[in-house]
């Protein structure tokens, strides 16, 4: 992996964390069970940025051939994450 492709991922996981911040703090005026499903949502959301997080470090170490073999799978992963962020924050609008 090219030093540049790992900054680029560490600054999207960050923008990511202050995405799922800013939706937590917006739970603040739901009650109820939609409140705890959407706690769950944004626990789930949690869990898959962190694990994105473990995959780049053992990315970093590993190198360039690994990311190679694995481009395809992890940018599957990272828009995966991402259509989550948006369907919270679009469940939350409404």
């Amino acid at each position: 992996m090219e030093k540049k492709d790992g900054e680029a991922m560490e600054a999207r996981l960050a923008e990511m964390g202050k995405r799922i911040d800013a939706l937590k703090e917006r739970l603040g005026t739901v009650t109820g069970e939609v409140k705890a499903e959407l706690e769950r949502r944004i626990d789930a959301i949690y869990a898959d940025q962190e694990e994105q997080r473990q995959r780049l470090h053992q990315l970093k170490d590993q190198g360039l051939e690994q990311w190679d073999a694995i481009k395809d799978q992890a940018g599957k992963a990272w828009n995966g994450l991402e259509k989550s962020l948006q369907d919270l924050a679009a469940r939350l609008k409404k």
